[in-house]
């Protein structure tokens, strides 16, 4: 069965076990924290993909890390994945788990590409302006600066792309200079 698949399944029973239970919220903030603690530790990520690692030691491991600090319904499905082999699938579990979590709230994801530091209110005027436009419930913002960019934005939401950066207009000049058809092209 392929990743993807694997990840969606396992993702789908958690959120329909946490809704059961109540406990959705409090589930997909442990599985991020999670998630965090495996993105801050590249030794934790070989540690838990290592088929040469017994799943005694894995489970062990998780124990130790997460047992008391995340809730008990998180933490039985950790050791489930461990005990069924299913822990190298960890962080495409929780970006399905996240995905479909985001769905049934009606969150989009937007990230917000600039040359430098927006500050605040710009920033939560182009939120709305977004919001509105596209008629989105609620926004989860992720702001990075990449000073490449020269100038502008560039906003990424669902399978959407605004890209009003200066790069992208100096390439479009710069490819309509080359690919000029309206002069003569002399050899």
């Amino acid at each position: 069965m392929g990743s993807f698949r694997i990840a969606s399944r396992y993702a789908k029973s958690l959120i329909q076990l946490a809704q059961s239970k109540g406990e959705l919220e409090s589930a997909a903030a442990d599985i991020k924290s999670i998630d965090n603690a495996f993105e801050q530790s590249r030794e934790l990520q070989m540690l838990f993909k290592s088929p040469i690692i017994n799943p005694d030691k894995k489970l062990a491991i998780a124990e130790k890390l997460f047992k008391g600090k995340v809730s008990d319904l998180v933490y039985a499905f950790m050791t489930l994945l461990i005990k069924k082999g299913r822990e190298p699938h960890f962080h495409e579990i929780v970006n399905s788990f996240i995905d479909q979590y985001n769905q049934i709230k009606g969150v989009t994801p937007v990230k917000l590409i600039t040359a430098v530091k927006l500050d605040s209110g710009l920033v939560q005027t182009m939120v709305s302006n977004l919001k509105a436009k596209e008629f989105l419930k609620e926004v989860e913002l992720t702001e990075k600066v990449d000073e490449d960019l020269i100038g502008g934005f560039i906003l990424k939401y669902s399978d959407k792309m605004i890209d009003a950066s200066v790069r992208r207009r100096l390439n479009e000049l710069a490819t309509l200079i080359e690919d000029n058809t309206y002069i003569k092209k002399y050899s």
